[in-house]
Formats: C-alpha cells, sequence, structure tokens
C-alpha cells in the first residue's frame, strides 16, 4: 500500500500532466495544501520532495514552489547524431554547427589535463580504470543561447599520444581528428553509445541546468580506425558528451538489419503466444 505523501504525488503529478497546473505555474502554499489532504506539513514536502526530484516542480524559496518546464510539455531539440564537415572541420550533426568552444571558470577553450580514466571509458580504451590519460575538456555550445551548450570532454588512447604529442596542446586547424587522420594516411570511423545519468554539481554549473531532477544525456563517441590485417578496431579517443536530457533529445536512422531485409519472409508464428523453438 502506498504511503500518504506517495497518494499526495501522485494526484499532484496527474495534476500537472494534466494541464491543471501548467509550466511555469506556482503550486498552491503548502498551508493549503496541508488543508486540503488533511495531513502534517511533513508529509506534504515528502510529496513535493518527491516531484522535485523527478524534476517535475521547483522550490524558489520564499517564492514558494513552481512547475517546472518539462520534456513532456516542452518540444526537445532532437539531436541528429552524425558527422558532418565544413571549413573548420568535422562536427555532430545539424544542428550544432553553429556552435562554439565557449570559455570555462578560469577563461581557457580548452582545458588539457592528465587525469585518471573512469571505468567504462577505460573499457573502451583498453586501458586500467584510472589510468592517467590525456584529456582535453571543453564546454560547447551556443554563444546567443546561455542554455545551449554540452560538455566534451576528449581521452585520448595511450598510443595516439605516443606518436602525436603535439595533441597535448593546440592541435592546429582541423583540430585532433585532423590531425590523427593526416598521421595515419585513412579516414576515422565513429560510432556512440547513449545513455543517461545525474549531473555532478559542476556538470550542472556548466551546462545551466538543475543540480537535482534533470538528468545528463550522455553520448560516448568512439573514434577509431579498423585494426590492420585483423578483426577489431584500433580505439584512438573517446569523447565524453553530456548535455541537459530536459533539452535535448537524440535521433537517428534505424536501418534494417540482415535478418529483416527486403522481401522479408511471411511471420509463422504469433507474437503473443509462447515463444517456439525456431525451426532449423
Amino acid at each position: 500500500m502506498a504511503a500518504r505523501y506517495e497518494e499526495i504525488a501522485s494526484d499532484l503529478r496527474e495534476r500537472i500532466m494534466s494541464g491543471q497546473y501548467p509550466p511555469g505555474s506556482a503550486l498552491p502554499l503548502m498551508r493549503d495544501m496541508v488543508e486540503e489532504y488533511g495531513v502534517s506539513d511533513i508529509t506534504v514536502r515528502k510529496a513535493y520532495g518527491m516531484l522535485s526530484r523527478e524534476g517535475l516542480i521547483e522550490s524558489r524559496g520564499r517564492a514558494g514552489t513552481y512547475v517546472r518546464e518539462h520534456p513532456d510539455r516542452v518540444r526537445l531539440t532532437v539531436r541528429n547524431r552524425q558527422i558532418e564537415r565544413d571549413h573548420l572541420g568535422y562536427y555532430s550533426g545539424p544542428e550544432t554547427q553553429h556552435w562554439r568552444p565557449l570559455p570555462h571558470a578560469g577563461g581557457e577553450l580548452t582545458k588539457v589535463v592528465t587525469a585518471p580514466v573512469p571505468t567504462d571509458i577505460a573499457d573502451l580504451l583498453g586501458v586500467e580504470t584510472g589510468t592517467e590519460l590525456t584529456t582535453r575538456r571543453r564546454i560547447i555550445g551556443d554563444p546567443d543561447v546561455e542554455t545551449d551548450r554540452q560538455l566534451a570532454d576528449s581521452w585520448i588512447a595511450p598510443w595516439v599520444m605516443q606518436e602525436l604529442p603535439e595533441l597535448a596542446g593546440h592541435t592546429g586547424l582541423g583540430g585532433t581528428y585532423d590531425r590523427v587522420e593526416e598521421w595515419e594516411g585513412k579516414p576515422l570511423k565513429w560510432r556512440e553509445e547513449i545513455s543517461a545519468r545525474n549531473p555532478s554539481p559542476e556538470e550542472a554549473d556548466d551546462l545551466r541546468m538543475p543540480r537535482t531532477g534533470v538528468p545528463l544525456l550522455r553520448a560516448l563517441r568512439v573514434s577509431y580506425f579498423p585494426a590492420r590485417g585483423q578483426k577489431g578496431e584500433r580505439v584512438v579517443e573517446i569523447q565524453d558528451i553530456r548535455m541537459s536530457a530536459a533539452l535535448y533529445a537524440v535521433g537517428y536512422p534505424l536501418p534494417r538489419g540482415t535478418s529483416a531485409q527486403w522481401p522479408v519472409e511471411p511471420a509463422t508464428g504469433d507474437y503473443y503466444q509462447a515463444p517456439d523453438a525456431p525451426e532449423a
């Protein structure tokens, strides 16, 4: 059986989603909610806390509690994940062609640091977790729109830094990808893994997003060359891209796999019945 504060949160959630409390509107005062539901102010605070963690509402101190602009109510910008190129070099998708590096708190456009690599990126690079690697960190965004920005940390594979130590400094026109392709004499390939997690306080501040209630949309972009003379790949770099999930969605085509090539074979099983063993 649900706790009373969960029931109140469910009722308020339904009112928000139905538009009774539209984005930007104030919720009733705490004393009015206590009277309406016949509960203590502690119970109402728990219900508000639950909705705040979900990203539906936000406290504005003495001004009260308000319904947040939310993906269910606001049209997200769909980021089409594909590699494009113009006179400045490569960029990821037509929505960001006009974006540029923005200064960090210290004024740098790119921070080049040596840092211990996190586990998921270490696995993709084939190194031990915590290995000290060269990382190029940038904030990239629309110079005219404060919230349109992303964080991009470029973790460079150790073998690349041995071959191209200049990547620890200014990379020149076209950047890292151009230098690596010039050195190898062939084009890079890319793939991405999309996930979500909560932002750190520093990430939330850099992205101009709330510290709680809104997750990060995260894309790990793997840059690689096919391995020479064998199966597999040589990973060049992992770019850890983070943006506010309240502002952006990811869009991409769904190609037909080998088993779904047209014309297709007629279906022989009932989707709603217990699965049968595939025919030999």
